[in-house]
């Protein structure tokens, strides 16, 4: 996923991935003294995060924001904590607070800490021990388009929200990126006029010359698609071999029908519809359908 900051990037770490750099070990501490006279409160999660009189209740903040909250910006998830005074809550606050994690790093070398007592010390093992793992550096970066969601708000995920609903509209960078892999994947396009719907088949079609013969059954199928395209592979059978006609008779029209098609002279769309490519009856629809069969990019 791209970040445009190292920080954003170790950010989303620590708030998405920690448990594939830490194993997290809860233990016993002595809770904090003092008389406290209120606590924080997360609207989003409903967890109590402590007395602001605290003096860890800046770092329970973001510690709790960057695991949490990550989406807002840390003034906006500030901003909406409300305070609870009620006894009963200050006192799950203490219990609470009477146990913490501690981060034991996965695949410790030597040198390396044993154990973290805090996520800012997490986050701090990482930028020093791990960076290579978690963030590089590039000057282009391809990613699915399903990550958008996942991306921290900012001018990023607005540039990249912004290229999306544009490519909605009117989708022509994506319409070439897929034909170019389409063709890459050995797939043959070319559409039907020159501002046509765009057709993808496994062979290349071939357009009739008028010279060109066929054997008189397989010219009866591709009269029958001049005539009428769309048709279904079971109505041209029927059609031509007859109703009441043997299994045998049905298959040899089939037969000849799958031979048009393997050679690129009927298309068989997904739907199992049937076209007939064109006559090339001049010079000039031949050009016109040469330029169709699609080589390169689409224009606006």
């Amino acid at each position: 996923m791209p970040f445009l900051t190292e920080g954003e990037a170790i950010q989303h770490v620590m708030s998405r991935h920690l448990d594939k750099f830490f194993d997290v070990v809860e233990v016993e501490v002595e809770a904090p003294k003092g008389a406290f006279q209120m606590v924080a409160r997360c609207k989003q999660t409903g967890v109590i995060l402590g007395s602001p009189t605290y003096h860890n209740y800046q770092r329970a903040l973001r510690e709790h924001h960057a695991r949490h909250c990550p989406d807002s910006s840390f003034d906006r998830f500030k901003a909406g904590l409300e305070m609870v005074r009620e006894q009963e809550a200050i006192d799950s606050w203490l219990k609470a607070m009477s146990r913490r994690n501690e981060y034991v790093p996965k695949d410790r070398q030597e040198g390396e800490p044993e154990r973290l007592e805090s996520l800012d010390a997490a986050r701090g093992f990482l930028q020093a021990f791990r960076k290579d793992q978690v963030v590089k550096s590039h000057p282009w970066v391809r990613f699915a388009g399903r990550l958008l969601e996942s991306m921290p708000a900012g001018p990023l995920r607005d540039s990249v929200r912004f290229f999306l609903e544009d490519q909605r509209a009117f989708p022509l960078d994506t319409a070439n990126g897929i034909r170019g892999r389409l063709r890459k994947e050995g797939f043959h396009l070319y559409k039907k006029g020159s501002k046509g719907i765009t057709y993808v088949c496994g062979v290349r079609r071939r357009c009739r010359d008028p010279k060109q013969t066929f054997s008189d059954s397989m010219q009866k199928i591709l009269d029958a698609l001049d005539k009428e395209g769309g048709q279904q592979t079971k109505d041209i059978v029927t059609a031509l071999a007859g109703a009441d006609a043997s299994d045998e008779a049905k298959g040899r029209v089939a037969a000849d029908l799958q031979f048009l098609i393997n050679e690129g002279y009927v298309a068989k769309l997904s739907d199992s519809r049937l076209f007939a490519q064109p006559v090339l009856s001049s010079q000039a629809q031949a050009k016109e359908e040469a330029a169709n069969d699609e080589g390169g990019e689409e224009s606006k």
